[in-house]
C-alpha cells in the first residue's frame, strides 16, 4: 500500500500554460500568470506623513520658526524655505526640497505666524522618502501568486487595470451508486443523500476554479465508462466517488482500465480514504474517491488541491502542514496515517487542537463542526494530550 507522501509525490501534472487578461477587480483569487515589476519609485517623492510643518534640521536650529507659506496634498509648489522659516504642511503633500524634517502639530505651540517645539524635534521625522516603499524595476509580485484584496492598492498605484492571470481549471465531478438520490426526491430506507456531489462542487468553487457537473451515475459498468471517458476529454480534473473500493459494485478501477487511463495509486494507507485511486489520462488527472462525505472532502483537500497548485504553480491551494498541541487523548492502530476533523483555536502558547464527537468517514456532522484536519502519523498508537502534531486547516 502507498503511503500518504508517496502519493503525493505521484502527482506530477503538466502546467496550465493558457492564460486571459481580465478586469483588476475580476483578478481576486486568480493566479497571476506573470511577475509584477514596479515601474515607479513610490512614494514618487519625499512626503509629509503628518499633518504639521516642514522645516530644515541644523545644529542651531532655534526654538522659534517663522511660518512661511501652506502646502496641501497634490499640490505642485517649489517652495524654497529660508533659514528660521518653516512651512505648514498636510498628510501627502510633498515636502520641499530644501526640508528634511516635519513636525506635528501637536509637538508645537503656534501663535503670531510662529512655531515654537514644545520638545525638541528629531531630524528625518515623519517623512516618507521617495522610492521608500517600491523601487522602480523591483519585483513585487511573483507569478504564481493568488491574487487577494490587500494586493489590489498595488497593482491599481502601478497602473494595471487589467491583469493576466492563469485559466481557471476544468474539474469534473462524478457520483456513483444505486443508492444516491438528489436533495428532495423520494427516499427508500436505503437511500442515502448525494451530499458530496454538492460538498465538492462547493470545494472546487472555493478555490475559484470552474465545477462541472456529470451527475449521479447508477452503478452500471458501461455508463460509468462513458461518462468518466467524457468527463476526461474535457478536464484538467476528474474526481469520480464511491467506487473506489473493492466491492462488487466498484467499477471505477474497471472503468479507468476501459478508457486506457494509467493508474498511478490504488489504495493509500491513511484513514479515511485508503481505497483512494489516483490515474492520468493524457493530461487529466483522475481521483477515484470513497463516497463517504470525509472521505470525499479530505480527499480533494489532499490531493486534488495539491494537483491544482501544480498545475497552476500556486502553493496556496495545497494543503500547509502547522503544529498544534491536542487537548485530548486519541488512540489508534499503527497500519495507517490518520486524518482526523478537529476544531483548532490560536491560544497563547499556540495552535490548540479540541476534539470533536467523531463516528467515521460518514460523520457530515463533525465535518461540519471541524475547521481542520489533525495529521496523525501510521506508526503513533497514543496520542497523549499535550503531545505536538501536525494539522491543516480547511
Amino acid at each position: 500500500m502507498t503511503t500518504f507522501y508517496e502519493a503525493i509525490q505521484s502527482i506530477q501534472p503538466e502546467l496550465v500554460a493558457q492564460t486571459q487578461q481580465v478586469d483588476l477587480i475580476e483578478s481576486i483569487n486568480r493566479v497571476l500568470a506573470i511577475d509584477i515589476i514596479s515601474n515607479i519609485d513610490f512614494p514618487p517623492f519625499n512626503k509629509a506623513t503628518m499633518d504639521g510643518f516642514a522645516f530644515r534640521f541644523e545644529d542651531d536650529l532655534p526654538k522659534r520658526l517663522k511660518i512661511q507659506d501652506v502646502i496641501y496634498a497634490g499640490q505642485e509648489t517649489n517652495i524654497k524655505t529660508q533659514k528660521g522659516y518653516c512651512v505648514r504642511i498636510m498628510t501627502g503633500a510633498k515636502v520641499p526640497d530644501d526640508c528634511d524634517s516635519v513636525v506635528e502639530f501637536e509637538a508645537v505651540i503656534e501663535k503670531d505666524g510662529f512655531i515654537e517645539f514644545i520638545k525638541p524635534p528629531k531630524k528625518g521625522s515623519n517623512i516618507a522618502y521617495l522610492g521608500e516603499d517600491l523601487k522602480k524595476n523591483e519585483l513585487v509580485l511573483k507569478e504564481g501568486t493568488l491574487i487577494q484584496p490587500n494586493m489590489i492598492n498595488l497593482l491599481a498605484q502601478l497602473g494595471y487595470k487589467g491583469v493576466k492571470v492563469y485559466r481557471k481549471l476544468n474539474i469534473g465531478v462524478i457520483t456513483t451508486g444505486d443508492e444516491l438520490v438528489d436533495i428532495g426526491e423520494p427516499k427508500k430506507p436505503s437511500s442515502v443523500v448525494d451530499t458530496s456531489r454538492y460538498s465538492l462542487i462547493a470545494q472546487i468553487r472555493q478555490f475559484n476554479q470552474e465545477a462541472i457537473d456529470y451527475g449521479r451515475i447508477l452503478d452500471d459498468p458501461k455508463k460509468i465508462q462513458h461518462t468518466l471517458n467524457n468527463a476526461t476529454l474535457n478536464c484538467d480534473i476528474v474526481i469520480i466517488t464511491g467506487g473506489s473500493s473493492f466491492g462488487d459494485k466498484d467499477y471505477t478501477q474497471e472503468a479507468l482500465n476501459a478508457i486506457g487511463a494509467k493508474i498511478l495509486i490504488r489504495t493509500i494507507d491513511m484513514k479515511p480514504g485508503r481505497p483512494t485511486i489516483i490515474a492520468k489520462k493524457d493530461n487529466c488527472f483522475i481521483i477515484g474517491s470513497p463516497g463517504n462525505p470525509v472521505s470525499t472532502f479530505s480527499v480533494f483537500r489532499l490531493f486534488v488541491g495539491n494537483i491544482i497548485s501544480k498545475m497552476l504553480k500556486c502553493k496556496d491551494f495545497d494543503v500547509d502542514f502547522l503544529k498544534c498541541k491536542i487537548d485530548f487523548d486519541y488512540k489508534k492502530k499503527s497500519d495507517r496515517m490518520h486524518f482526523l476533523p478537529t476544531k483548532v483555536a490560536f491560544c497563547q502558547d499556540g495552535y490548540v487542537a479540541y476534539k470533536i464527537n467523531y463516528n467515521g468517514s460518514g460523520d457530515f456532522s463533525a465535518l461540519s463542526k471541524a475547521n481542520a484536519f489533525l495529521a496523525i502519523p501510521k506508526e503513533v498508537e497514543i496520542a497523549k494530550k499535550g503531545e505536538m502534531l501536525e494539522f491543516f486547516f480547511i
